[in-house]
């Protein structure tokens, strides 16, 4: 009898079983051989998109690689929104404080509403404030930016640009610089070429020192701009232009905005004078230098390792109260050859101080080690807000 030889059909690959709810893990190969494949391939998208959205909530609620409940999400997003409405009220105190009645020209939208300011007639000024050239600017600049940049544009840019120049605009409608320093006697009489007669008015300055008024608004914006980049937004103006020339130069957005201020700065000498200029100049590079010093300390947090006998106590406590995992691994100590545990965690700086008092008191003879970490990626870092 002959035996039959034909190879019997290898059996198809069971594809990905998707259960309701479910995430799948990666998306299926595209084949696009013909047109109603291409068809399939947005159906499929479709699909999943749709999987994606009814995921469970618990599935959507990740930030930085951890879920987070429904609490911890309102709290991060308070927080987020607070720090963001702290950071532009800074920066509009630096503007209407100390940099427009100096004027001090520290680039962005601000240094242009005042260089502009400073070319309106007199009847004319009192409508075309620098808060309403800034709104009028940044509003152009948004729509501009919609349009070229679209997604980039995002909402909280949107908020604090406009919040930025309503800011302004409020503190320039009710004359708090005048209102102060009529409060404290800062006044100066004048003659009105008019009429003749003695008018008293308040001065333009809080105080009679300009350097001291230049170091309280590179401190005032340095921070407040901090703030904002690390709630993932930006004040807008000139950092939609940086952007746009980022999309169709060569120019990364740094640099961008550094030529941006630089020729905002310049301009200051010819607009005003050569001290204002030169404080100028000194507080726009003052200003870079602060603003990444407080961006890079308040994401910096603190690389831990631990040696100790008593893994197990300090792992639960790193597991269940800091809500960070970490490394072990053995260890041999060079002169008592004693066998110990090595434990290596990252926490931000106030969970690294209580975590060392912890392994203090379950551990008194342990070896803890904190050294700085200027930038961690991976699951549960990465945004400060």
């Amino acid at each position: 009898m002959e035996e039959n030889l034909t190879p019997a059909p290898s059996p198809e690959p069971e594809s990905e079983k998707v259960t309701e709810g479910q995430i799948p893990s990666e998306l299926p190969a595209p084949v696009n051989n013909t047109s109603s494949d291409g068809k399939e391939e947005k159906k499929r998208k479709r699909k999943f998109a749709l999987r994606s959205f009814f995921a469970p909530k618990a599935e959507r609620n990740i930030v930085n690689g951890k879920v987070l409940t429904a609490a911890q999400m309102r709290k991060r997003s308070v927080l987020r929104w607070t720090l963001l409405v702290v950071g532009i009220i800074m920066m509009s105190c630096s503007v209407y404080f100390f940099q427009t009645p100096n004027d001090f020209t520290l680039g962005g939208i601000a240094g242009i509403a005042i260089i502009i300011n400073s070319f309106i007639p007199a009847p004319v000024n009192q409508i075309l404030t620098q808060g309403v050239i800034m709104a009028i600017i940044n509003v152009a600049l948004l729509i501009i930016g919609l349009i070229v940049l679209g997604k980039q544009c995002t909402v909280r840019t949107i908020f604090c640009s406009l919040f930025y120049t309503c800011i302004i605009w409020l503190f320039e409608y009710l004359d708090i610089v005048g209102l102060i320093n009529t409060a404290v006697g800062r006044v100066e009489t004048i003659i009105n070429p008019e009429t003749g007669e003695t008018v008293t008015r308040a001065l333009r300055t809080l105080t009679d020192e300009p350097l001291l008024e230049l170091v309280y608004a590179i401190l005032f914006f340095g921070v407040g701009g901090a703030m904002i980049f690390n709630c993932g937004a930006s004040s807008g103006g000139t950092d939609i232009i940086a952007l746009i020339l980022k999309k169709y130069t060569k120019l990364n957005v740094g640099m961008a905005l550094m030529i941006i201020d630089m020729i905002v700065v310049l301009i200051s000498f010819y607009t005003f004078d050569v001290d204002k200029g030169l404080f100028s100049v000194l507080g726009l590079f003052t200003k870079s230098f602060l603003l990444d010093g407080v961006i890079e300390s308040i994401s910096k947090t603190k690389y831990i390792t631990i040696i100790t006998t008593k893994p197990e106590e300090i792992g639960e406590y790193i597991l269940k109260t800091v809500n960070h995992s970490f490394t072990s691994y053995d260890a041999e100590g060079g002169y008592s050859h004693e066998k110990r545990k090595i434990l290596v965690t990252v926490c931000k700086r106030g969970e690294a101080l209580k975590l060392k008092s912890k392994v203090k008191s379950i551990d008194p003879d342990s070896f803890v080690i904190l050294t700085d970490a200027n930038e961690i990626l991976g699951k549960g870092f990465g945004d400060a807000f």
